[in-house]
C-alpha cells in the first residue's frame, strides 16, 4: 500500500499477557502519585498539575523538545513534515513507536518515563519506517506491533512473526502481549512493516506489508486472540465495522474493497476500477479514495461510507487530498489546488469550504483538527478556525500543531523547523 501525502499539507492525524523486561515502572506523565518519603521533615516538592483546555486555542511560546525518535524520518530536508508522525498523544504523554521499542515521553519535559521492548528478538531494520501506536477506544492501552523472530524448538524452525504489545497508559507497563506467528512466507524479511490500522470497540485491525504484498489480521481485544486474517490484502483504514483495502486485478488495475470485520473478514463490497489508487483515513465513518479511473482516465476523488456508498465526490479537485478528523464530528479535507472543505464526519455533508479561486480569504495550510477547531498556518502565521463554520477563532495561537490534545500541541520548532516541540496549551 502506498500512501501519498502532500509535503506542505498537514498530516492526518489520521491509528499485547507477559510483562516486558526492561520497561519502566513510571506512571504516565502528569498522573497523580505519592512522592517518595524524605529524610527531612520538609515534604518533597511535586510538579503542579497541568491545566487542560478543550479545545486549546493558545499555546506557550516555549516548550519541551521531543527526542528525535518522535519525528522518525517524517521531517524532510526542507524542514516540513512529509508523512505522519510515529506518535500519539494521551494525557500528558506522547507514545512514540520505533522498530524495536515504544517510549512514553513526558510532554512537559521531553524526557522518557518508560521504554517497552518486545520479548522476542526484533528483526526489523533499525531505521525502519514505523507508524504511530493506536489507542484502544477507552484510552487505557496503546497498541504497538513488532516484527520479531520466534525461536525454534525441537524440529520446529525459528520463524518471523508479529508481537503485539498493549501498554497501559496509566503505568507505562505492558498489560498484555499477543503473538501472531502465521505470517505469509514473504513476510520473513526485515523490510516487512506491521501497524495497527485502527481499533473498534472490541477489535484491533493489523496490517502487514512488504511494499508489494500484504495481509490483514483481526484481534479480539477481550479474548486477546486473533479471530481471522486475510493473507492477500493489507487494510489501509477502518470505517465502522469495515476494513478498507486495495486489491490488484492485474499489474495495473486496482479496486477498493471492504472487509467485514465482524464476519471473518468477508469481502462485503468492491468499488471503483482504477490505477494508482490511494486510501486515506478520513475519520471513523469515512475513507478518502483518490487515483485515476481505468476506463476513462479521469481523476477519482471520493469519500466512501462503511457500506461502500459514496458520501462525497471531489473528482476534479482531489489531487493531493488529505483529511483530518477532529476526534468529534467533523472531517476537514484539503487538496493541492488550495481548497479546504469541512464535512460532517458521518454523512460527508459539506459544511463549508475555502478556495483561493475567486475567494476573498487566505486558505490556510491545515495541520490538525481537534474537538471542533482546525489548526493551520497562513503567510501571517498560525491560525485556529472554527471547524463548523470555517471562521477565524484565534489569529495568534502561538503554534500550529500537527498533533494535539487538551494538554499539548506538538509542532515543528519555529526557528529551523528541524525538531518537534511539545508546546503546553495555555488557553
Amino acid at each position: 500500500m502506498r500512501s501519498i501525502l502532500k509535503v506542505s499539507a498537514a498530516l492526518s492525524v489520521t491509528t499485547t499477557l507477559v510483562l516486558v523486561a526492561g520497561c519502566g515502572g513510571a506512571a504516565e506523565p502528569g498522573a497523580d502519585h505519592k512522592p517518595k518519603a524524605s529524610k527531612s521533615k520538609k515534604p518533597a516538592a511535586s510538579a503542579p498539575p497541568r491545566k487542560s483546555y478543550d479545545p486549546p486555542q493558545k499555546f506557550a511560546t516555549r516548550g519541551a523538545a521531543l527526542p528525535q525518535s518522535a519525528a522518525g524520518d517524517s521531517i524532510s530536508m526542507g524542514g516540513t513534515l512529509r508523512k505522519p508522525l510515529p506518535l500519539v498523544l494521551h494525557g500528558t504523554g506522547a507514545y512514540v513507536a520505533a522498530a524495536d521499542s515504544l517510549q512514553v515521553i513526558d510532554t512537559g519535559t521531553g524526557k522518557a518515563t518508560s521504554t517497552v521492548r518486545p520479548r522476542h528478538k526484533s528483526i526489523a531494520e533499525k531505521d525502519a519506517e514505523t507508524s504511530a501506536p493506536v489507542l484502544t477506544q477507552d484510552g487505557r492501552q496503546a497498541l504497538s506491533p513488532f516484527l520479531v523472530e520466534f525461536p525454534g524448538k525441537g524440529t520446529t524452525p525459528s520463524r518471523a512473526g508479529i508481537e503485539l504489545d498493549a501498554v497501559n497508559t496509566t503505568t507505562g507497563k505492558v498489560a498484555w502481549t499477543l503473538d501472531l506467528d502465521d505470517l505469509p512466507s514473504w513476510a520473513d524479511q526485515p523490510a516487512t512493516r506491521a501497524r495497527v490500522v485502527a481499533t473498534t470497540k472490541s477489535t484491533a485491525v493489523i496490517s502487514v506489508t512488504n511494499g508489494e504484498m500484504g495481509a490483514t489480521y483481526a484481534v479480539d481485544l477481550d479474548t486477546r486472540k486473533a479471530t481471522w486474517h486475510d493473507g492477500k490484502v493489507a487494510a489501509a483504514a477502518v470505517i465502522g465495522d469495515t476494513a478498507v483495502a486495495l486489491t490488484s486485478k492485474d499489474s495495473v488495475r486496482q479496486q477498493v474493497i471492504g472487509l467485514d470485520i465482524n464476519h471473518d473478514g468477508k469481502h462485503s463490497w468492491s468499488k471503483l476500477d482504477g490505477y494508482e489508487l490511494t486510501v486515506r483515513p478520513a475519520g471513523p465513518h469515512l475513507v478518502a479514495i483518490t487515483g485515476t479511473d481505468y476506463s476513462s482516465g479521469d481523476s477519482i476523488g471520493v469519500l466512501l461510507k462503511p457500506d461502500g456508498s459514496k458520501a462525497a465526490d471531489l473528482t476534479g479537485d482531489s489531487s493531493g487530498l488529505t483529511c483530518h478528523y477532529d476526534d468529534a464530528s467533523i472531517t476537514v479535507c484539503q487538496t493541492e489546488e488550495r481548497r479546504t472543505l469541512a464535512l460532517d464526519a458521518k454523512t460527508g455533508k459539506q459544511l463549508w469550504s475555502l478556495s483561493e479561486k475567486g475567494g476573498n480569504r487566505i486558505v490556510p495550510t491545515v495541520t490538525a483538527g481537534w474537538h471542533g477547531v482546525v489548526y493551520g498556518t497562513t503567510s501571517y502565521g498560525p491560525v485556529v478556525l472554527d471547524a463548523k463554520t470555517g471562521d477565524d477563532r484565534s489569529t495568534s495561537p502561538g503554534a500550529a500543531p500537527v498533533a494535539v490534545n487538551e494538554y499539548t500541541g506538538v509542532a515543528l520548532d519555529q526557528a529551523e523547523h528541524r525538531r518537534l516541540i511539545a508546546y503546553p496549551a495555555t488557553g
